[in-house]
């Protein structure tokens, strides 16, 4: 299970077909903004410079890490060729989105990823699972909680922002997230194994629920 090693059956879902366009590129150099100790790195498996307010364990061994925020990214103009957001952008205020999405299109050279949950589907799921996940522990799981009280981003938003030359892809379909996010939050011990483990060797199967409604949109933009 080495090749797994700090795998988690929905976090692949959000980042492996971003690693398939990472990849395109050969060996780019990759800045992921919001990735906390792990982020892409596991997927993408070699090392990626990961920039966060706070770090806290686990840290993958192959990130780099960097204190800063997204808002004014504390790297010079095109200093890497691939910059990366996977959900992050529905934890700050609207008005910073833009701020941020500016900033890595700055210390971009290739292509800049951006994904976000959207749309009011994914916002009410996200409600959903917060309720059972205060039933459960009880007290609400500050990410969800966040991000509902924040809103979440709308594709006409970040077009606006990001600008011409996308390429748009929705991930996730709603009911295999809704599938493996209680899967996560489970207290059983033996499913918590199933879910957190085991799923893990028939990921290509997730592609028999690759259908819409989706929780997620990627914007891909090549500068």
């Amino acid at each position: 299970m080495k090749i797994f090693y700090r795998w988690h059956p929905e976090v692949a879902v959000r980042y492996l077909p971003i690693v398939a366009e990472i990849k395109k590129l050969g060996q780019p150099t990759v800045l992921e903004i919001g990735s906390g100790g792990l982020g892409i790195t596991p997927y993408l498996g070699r090392k990626v410079t990961g920039l966060d307010t706070k770090f806290s364990p686990p840290i993958h061994p192959l990130s780099e890490t960097k204190i800063g925020s997204g808002t004014k990214i504390p790297f010079v103009d095109k200093s890497f060729d691939v910059v990366v957001s996977v959900d992050t952008l529905e934890h700050v205020a609207k008005a910073e989105r833009k701020k941020i999405i500016a900033e890595m299109i700055r210390v971009a050279r290739k292509e800049i990823i951006v994904a976000v949950p959207t749309g009011k589907k994914s916002e009410e799921q996200d409600r959903q699972l917060n309720k059972a996940y205060k039933q459960l522990y009880g007290k609400p799981y500050h990410f969800l909680d966040e991000q509902i009280n924040l809103g979440l981003p709308e594709v006409s938003e970040i077009k606006s922002v990001i600008g011409d030359n996308i390429r748009v892809e929705e991930n996730e379909p709603l009911v295999l997230r809704n599938f493996l996010m209680r899967g996560w939050m489970t207290k059983n011990f033996l499913a918590k194994i199933f879910y957190w483990k085991i799923l893990l060797l028939v990921i290509p199967i997730f592609k028999l629920f690759d259908q819409p409604p989706y929780y997620r949109t990627i914007f891909y933009k090549n500068l």
